[in-house]
């Protein structure tokens, strides 16, 4: 039998159906842009790091110092992230590690289900893998494989958009990814402008700000 399906409106306010086992549970097998694992190379403090994530809540432990904030920038990075979105380094080559010529990092992208992105080309879980040179005319280049065959689809930083922005992934947004020094600026924070700018990136209203300004710079130039 078909598992049942509900809705649920997600944070974009994208109406998504979420999937049901026979039983009532959710069928997280189903889900799309779950991140199942994180493996970096040469990153920041790691020469090499491979981390399995459960479905929903993960605890990664370890002494300061010990690169567990690494983890989450690499996942930024890994999916589309500027340096500066991190608040860890002003540029991509501060990421590699002190004495390598480069940085690698991946991201295991879940997707399966209903709302799987092209699941024809990418399969069940999308790797995205983004190299950071430190040198050459090229400081960042992508891969995106299909998980299930390792065949890479794409080359392109617009199709990682693309898969980020169909499973509702925002990496500067404070709410999808709240780093530690967005967290401990955002309880510092007295301005009442830094606060309401918070506000706005994290209810999206932000990016909805300037996709009106493109459309109407797009509306102005069909009339003239």
């Amino acid at each position: 039998m078909a598992p049942s399906q509900s809705r649920a409106r997600n944070q974009t306010g994208v109406v998504r159906l979420r999937a049901r086992t026979e039983n009532g549970g959710s069928a997280d097998d189903q889900s799309i842009g779950i991140v199942e694992r994180v493996e970096l190379t040469d990153f920041m403090c790691h020469e090499r790091a491979d981390v399995n994530l459960c479905p929903k809540v993960n605890f990664i432990t370890g002494q300061n110092g010990s690169g567990k904030s690494a983890i989450l920038t690499a996942m930024i990075i890994a999916m589309g992230g500027k340096a500066s979105a991190t608040n860890r380094a002003p540029s991509l080559k501060e990421f590699i590690r002190e004495g390598r010529s480069r940085a690698v990092v991946r991201v295991h992208l879940r997707n399966r289900g209903s709302e799987a992105y092209h699941p024809e080309l990418f399969g069940g879980t999308i790797i995205v893998e983004r190299q950071i040179s430190a040198a050459g005319s090229s400081v960042s280049q992508f891969k995106i494989r299909n998980g299930d065959t390792g065949e890479i689809v794409s080359r392109k930083k617009d199709d990682v958009v693309e898969i980020t922005d169909h499973m509702a992934i925002q990496v500067d947004n404070p709410i999808n990814i709240l780093s530690q020094d967005a967290a401990r600026e955002f309880l510092a924070s007295t301005s009442p402008d830094k606060m309401y700018h918070f506000f706005l990136k994290g209810t999206q209203l932000f990016q909805l700000r300037e996709d009106l300004e493109v459309v109407r710079q797009a509306i102005t130039r069909a009339e003239a």
